[in-house]
């Protein structure tokens, strides 16, 4: 009998630890994997050769300082994996460095004269961020999986192998408004405000005091609104630093609890990213905001299409929310934002239905079962 295949997996961030556990998860008995992951891979067996955090950096001019701390972290992780010879290589978002980290591990393997498949999970927003990015990714990458229908065909122009396997939060069932409530203990009656300041630290510190000076207008405004804010456990510490002098937010504590709080909202003042998802298929309306450093703004007005920037909006090819960026994100802005959604209520409904419409056209098989079977037909033993 056969050894199962031994499979490198790097995840940096902890949306692809996420992605990565579904996709161990559907190779349990038929692979074994090492690598950089989190707690939910390190769950699942990984072996850790790398702490996961390591790759968390956002913003342009932050990525500029981590350049030598994080190439000198590739070139240990391609030693390790030149030690081990896996059978394929597997890595999960971290767009920059993926593609640095895979054209670096390719040259070693021609002058080394050994070769594996760099297979490339959730593929980078070129519909957003430009269309010539597609070309060295299909270039490099042995195989690209995508989370979207129609992200295949910016790749395949140019010799790329690109799937689509389906976006996990989409195989989600989105809990019942009032049963929400029931459960986060709020009242049937309340105006609820949730607030959603993203996963990384960087966007916390960004948007915390803005989010934090909106929210005291607005309670003052609407004596019986309750705020919400889902708090993941890798960044409870910086949330409840900032909301230490915040009682009437009320901190849902627990990685997964994100969608539940968006079920029980009637307004959402929402960090840009995949989290827009999860408000989308709640019916959770609102506003969606994103505040980068000067710099990344910068590049963003000259590289990005803005008017992609918002994953619900682009998926649905529907205006779902309205964006507010950099200098627009202010606490004026986000009152204004907040009372308007509060006053059309039906709004939700518009929302939901359209994700609703998405989600029955999308992949029928599950994202992890179709990462696992895209990443197990590479290998070739």
């Amino acid at each position: 009998m056969s050894k199962a295949p031994n499979i490198f997996i790097l995840a940096g961030e902890p949306s692809g630890d996420r992605l990565g556990k579904s996709v161990m998860e559907a190779c349990r008995g038929k692979a074994t994997f090492f690598g950089m992951g989190g707690d939910d891979m390190i769950a699942e067996g990984l072996d850790s050769i790398a702490p996961s955090d390591a790759l968390t950096i956002i913003g342009i001019t932050q990525i500029l300082k981590a350049i030598p701390r994080v190439s000198r972290l590739a070139n240990a992780m391609i030693d390790v994996i030149f030690a081990r010879r896996p059978d394929a290589i597997v890595t999960i978002d971290s767009k920059g460095f993926s593609l640095r980290f895979a054209k670096r591990l390719k040259k070693r393997m021609a002058r080394e004269g050994w070769h594996a498949p760099i297979i490339h999970l959730v593929a980078p927003t070129v519909w957003c961020w430009g269309k010539w990015r597609a070309k060295p990714f299909a270039k490099v990458m042995d195989k690209l999986l995508c989370l979207f229908p129609f992200e295949p065909p910016y790749f395949t122009p140019h010799g790329g192998h690109a799937e689509y396997v389906g976006h996990p939060i989409l195989e989600r069932q989105p809990p019942d408004k009032s049963l929400a409530r029931q459960a986060l203990g709020i009242d049937a009656d309340a105006s609820v405000l949730v607030m959603l300041p993203g996963s990384r630290k960087s966007e916390i510190k960004q948007l915390m005091p803005v989010m934090l000076a909106a929210q005291k207008r607005l309670q003052a405004q609407h004596k019986n609104m309750q705020t919400i804010l889902p708090v993941s456990s890798h960044v409870a510490p910086i949330i409840k630093a900032f909301c230490a002098d915040h009682p009437a937010i009320r901190l849902v504590e627990g990685d997964g609890q994100t969608m539940m709080a968006c079920a029980a909202g009637d307004a959402g003042i929402i960090c840009s990213g995949t989290v827009t998802l999860e408000a989308a298929m709640t019916g959770l309306a609102g506003i969606v905001i994103y505040k980068p450093d000067w710099f990344s703004m910068f590049i963003g007005w000259l590289l990005a299409d803005l008017n992609q920037i918002v994953l619900a909006n682009v998926i649905t090819a529907k205006p779902l929310y309205k964006l507010l960026l950099w200098r627009k994100v202010t606490p004026d802005a986000l009152v204004d934002a907040v009372n308007q959604t509060f006053d059309h209520p039906e709004m939700g409904a518009t929302i939901a239905g359209a994700m609703a419409e998405v989600i029955a056209n999308g992949n029928e098989d599950a994202f992890g079962q179709a990462s696992a079977q895209a990443i197990l037909s590479s290998i070739k033993r």
